[in-house]
């Protein structure tokens, strides 16, 4: 979602700027698109504290990227039925416009076939994924034209400190978050772009990689999606929504210090909620498919526009026998 443009860890922190990672819903737009009420995190804390429960969660399905620290297997979990979901077949991650040669390699080493980037044009035109030959690119935005926070979140960087607490402060970066994560539920265009991800996952014979810019919101809810319908307890897909703190916190935080240091930001706490994943966020889309669609399985078929017949190609493709 929101977040502070990916550049990597090499160039000079005075090319930092802040962007938006095509988020459909406007501050002054946002409480339109919430289901239900917004909420804080349990704790009600901010920043490096409040990720510290998700900032431990292990690394072992990290794909090792240096320069897309939120690549990641999602496979190895276990279903509540007894079985995995495999290894090797789907991946998700961060944007790759920044990927080294030898970072290229991995993608090839692992034999994937299919990048769905879910990036906006705006995003994605200056800042084109890398990749190896052999890799297919499929853009498959998912953003609100109407409404681009973009140009929002720039002008509030600009804008300085003031337009930001203004912006953001007193719960408002929270609530934004809440009310995103319930459009990406309930806006028809970004259900017809998943909707294509997942039959693209279910028919691809080789494994699929998708991502955003940082990987974590839409992206997040894509795996969320994805470890639901193959069964894997809610629990787990929580630790795994939530393990994108664990992956971005270093970087997130040497940006914001770079912004701060440029006079640009004062209060960092007040970009965090953008930056990093809580768990209000993916409670507020959950929350969305039993209002509009009554249950997960309705929003499969319903919102999703997956047969019987897809969802169970789905997930035979993800889960071992």
């Amino acid at each position: 979602m929101l977040t502070i443009k990916k550049f990597p860890v090499r160039r000079p922190a005075t090319r930092l700027v802040a962007v938006a990672a095509g988020l459909g819903v406007l501050a002054a737009g946002a409480a339109g698109c919430a289901s239900g009420p917004a909420r804080e995190t349990a704790s009600g804390r901010s920043g490096s504290a409040a990720r510290a429960t998700a900032a431990s969660a292990p690394a072992p399905r990290s794909l090792g990227l240096r320069d897309a620290p939120n690549a990641r297997d999602l496979g190895g979990y276990r279903t509540a039925d007894g079985h995995r979901v495999r290894r090797g077949v789907v991946y998700r991650a961060d944007a790759l416009n920044n990927l080294t040669p030898a970072e290229q390699r991995t993608l090839t080493k692992d034999r994937i076939a299919l990048d769905l980037d879910f990036r906006s044009l705006a995003e994605a035109a200056p800042a084109a994924d890398k990749l190896p030959a052999g890799v297919r690119h499929t853009a498959l935005p998912v953003y609100n034209p109407h409404a681009d926070l973009s140009r929002t979140m720039n002008t509030l960087v600009a804008g300085g400190p003031a337009a930001q607490q203004r912006a953001l402060g007193g719960g408002r970066a929270v609530r934004m978050m809440d009310a995103y994560y319930a459009w990406m539920v309930s806006d028809p265009a970004a259900s017809r772009q998943f909707g294509t991800a997942l039959r693209d996952i279910a028919d691809s014979t080789a494994p699929v990689l998708y991502h955003c810019t940082q990987g974590k919101d839409r992206t997040g809810w894509l795996s969320a999606v994805l470890l639901t319908a193959a069964g894997v307890p809610r629990a787990t897909v929580d630790q795994d929504y939530l393990a994108s703190n664990h992956y971005l916190d270093a970087g997130n935080d040497r940006q914001l210090d770079a912004l701060k240091a440029a006079g640009k930001v004062k209060d960092p706490a007040l970009l965090e909620p953008v930056l990093g994943v809580r768990q209000s966020y993916l409670d507020a889309a959950f929350h969305e498919v039993a209002a509009s669609y009554g249950s997960f399985d309705g929003y499969l078929t319903k919102g999703l526009g997956l047969d019987q017949a897809t969802q169970r190609k789905l997930r035979q493709r993800l889960v071992t026998g």
